[in-house]
């Protein structure tokens, strides 16, 4: 009886391997070549400067047909004014937003009922150093079936449910306001500006590649992604890929992600995705991405 179960056993592992097997090679999964040679394209950190510099500065605005009803009284609400963060606000006035916002999360009842000592705030700044402190593993996931099993469990494994289930009730219940959201904190992680507020500690740029390279080019990554909303799920991906092109520009590109399929992606994701009030300037910022890098 022990034999038989033996043989049961080694014979799911390997069907299981099989279909992971092919699972790769139909996806085409492998270590991306030197970012100084991706496929043959000599991307030097000066090419990049020079591309940059003939690159007009990118700011988000309101589209005039857009329909902005409640969400443009909520936004005004939790950061005092409708006007998005653009690379002419200061780090002060970024910072002061993310506590406007933090301080209208406190004084939600589905945030209250988590009970929290701290507030959001802290909440925040835990997770920061904690995704910090147990980065996801890449590159050669796939070397390991231990290895893509850790990355499809990640955030559960580093943050703990309650942290999670938090997560995914400010995502649900502040949907409508996701894009400025999201524009904001953006601003606030890739701000240059080292004058940051004690309370208030940001991800490293490198920590953000990081989790850029996980979300573009990892299972575990896309798979959670994936299960997001959709609206979610393409901007994350687009500020990802915004992520990489800076990564780029400043020579830190150290797994040699080629940006240009994410780029083609996330076009024809934003193309027809539904619901956007600021399509419009994505795609002025994915057109101008697109030149820079000789995409039709």
């Amino acid at each position: 009886m022990q034999r038989v179960s033996e043989k049961i056993f080694a014979m799911i592992i390997f069907a299981l391997s099989w279909c992971l097997a092919i699972f790769f090679i139909g996806n085409k999964f492998g270590i991306r070549s030197g970012y100084a040679n991706i496929n043959g394209m000599n991307f030097s950190q000066a090419n990049f400067k020079n591309l940059e510099e003939k690159t007009p500065s990118y700011q988000l605005a309101l589209s005039n047909n857009a329909d902005r009803g409640s969400s443009k009284k909520k936004v005004i609400k939790i950061f005092g004014t409708e006007e998005l963060v653009s690379q002419n606000l200061s780090l002060e006035e970024i910072e002061r937003r993310i506590n406007s916002f933090c301080s209208y999360l406190d004084q939600q009842q589905y945030v209250k009922s988590y009970k929290f000592f701290n507030g959001t705030k802290e909440q925040f700044q835990q997770i920061f150093k904690m995704l910090a402190g147990k980065p996801p593993i890449f590159p050669r996931e796939t070397d390991s079936i231990d290895d893509v099993l850790k990355n499809a469990f990640y955030f559960y494994r580093v943050l703990g449910k309650k942290r999670i289930s938090l997560i995914k009730d400010i995502l649900e219940n502040e949907s409508d306001i996701i894009e400025p959201l999201m524009h904001t904190f953006y601003f606030w992680f890739t701000s240059r500006d080292e004058k940051s507020t004690p309370e208030l500690i940001r991800p490293s740029f490198e920590q953000l590649y990081i989790y850029a390279c996980f979300f573009l080019e990892t299972l575990g990554g896309r798979s959670y992604v994936l299960r997001r909303d959709s609206k979610v799920r393409i901007l994350t991906l687009y500020y990802c890929v915004l992520i990489i092109d800076q990564s780029n520009i400043d020579g830190v590109n150290s797994n040699g992600i080629d940006i240009r399929p994410h780029l083609r992606l996330i076009s024809e994701d934003i193309t027809h995705q539904k619901g956007l009030n600021y399509k419009n300037q994505y795609f002025m910022k994915l057109e101008m991405l697109r030149k820079k890098y000789r995409l039709p």
